[in-house]
């Protein structure tokens, strides 16, 4: 969308999709990503995080915003691919490889209450680690490099952040899938956000339950961000459309 790329995975989906990495370590690129009305915006005005995004095997479509945008390219996206709930069905899906994780995201104390939620919660899913998602690349190089024999190196800290460190984890460690879960889904499995509920969800309004919550750190991305988003998607559009007409109309080029 605007040269912004957005896949059209469901939830289940993408954990099949999941499931089918963690059996064949040899399938690349094993990075899944997503993109919503923040990240477009971003993305549209950062080279180095659409290249992220493009290196990645999967962009999910989390937010409502994006699912209706993407039909004025003609595509139609099922559902919201949220990133908390796909990883919750993740680890509650019952025919899913053993596998070991790190964690890195958000504080320390709340890295570690996400890690042992996830143990509670899954059968399947070990982590090895968890980390603080405010620390220096190197450190977080060093991190991978002592972690190379894991199965996923779970990412929930801020765009471009989660993008950039995902490149270079998955430079590191080749055979781990690496996932952008996002800090909002460390700090619910931490017990330090309270998750919208299920019927703000259904209808695409989780973002205005987070800005309820916490205005003074969100207001800016929701209200001015939100009417870029269509600007720039309307934009966006408008192009492609030209672009599409005008090749429709040229005379001869498929004689």
């Amino acid at each position: 969308m605007g040269g912004v790329p957005c896949c059209t995975h469901t939830i289940a989906q993408l954990v099949a999709e999941l499931r089918t990495l963690l059996r064949d370590k040899t399938l690349r690129p094993r990075t899944v990503l997503c993109v919503n009305a923040h990240i477009y915006n971003r993305a549209t005005a950062d080279p180095t995080l659409k290249q992220n995004l493009e290196a990645a095997r999967v962009v999910a479509a989390d937010g409502m915003a994006v699912v209706w945008a993407a039909r004025l390219f003609g595509v139609r996206i099922p559902e919201r691919c949220n990133m908390t709930e796909s990883f919750r069905a993740f680890l509650t899906e019952p025919d899913m490889p053993a596998n070991r994780a790190i964690l890195i995201g958000c504080s320390p104390a709340e890295a570690e209450a996400a890690a042992a939620e996830i143990h509670r919660s899954s059968r399947h899913c070990r982590v090895l680690g968890a980390f603080s998602g405010f620390l220096d690349d190197a450190a977080y190089r060093a991190i991978c490099e002592q972690h190379r024999a894991v199965d996923l190196i779970l990412l929930g800290m801020g765009t471009p952040r989660t993008e950039f460190v995902a490149a270079q984890a998955a430079a590191i460690c080749p055979e781990a899938i690496v996932w952008g879960i996002g800090g909002g889904t460390v700090r619910i499995l931490a017990g330090t956000m309270e998750e919208a509920p299920i019927a703000w969800r259904r209808l695409g309004l989780q973002w205005l339950h987070r800005l309820l919550r916490e205005p003074h750190r969100l207001w800016r991305r929701n209200l001015i961000g939100h009417p870029l988003f269509a600007f720039l998607i309307l934009k966006a559009a408008f192009a492609s459309r030209r672009r599409t007409q005008g090749n429709k109309s040229a005379p001869g080029e498929l004689l």
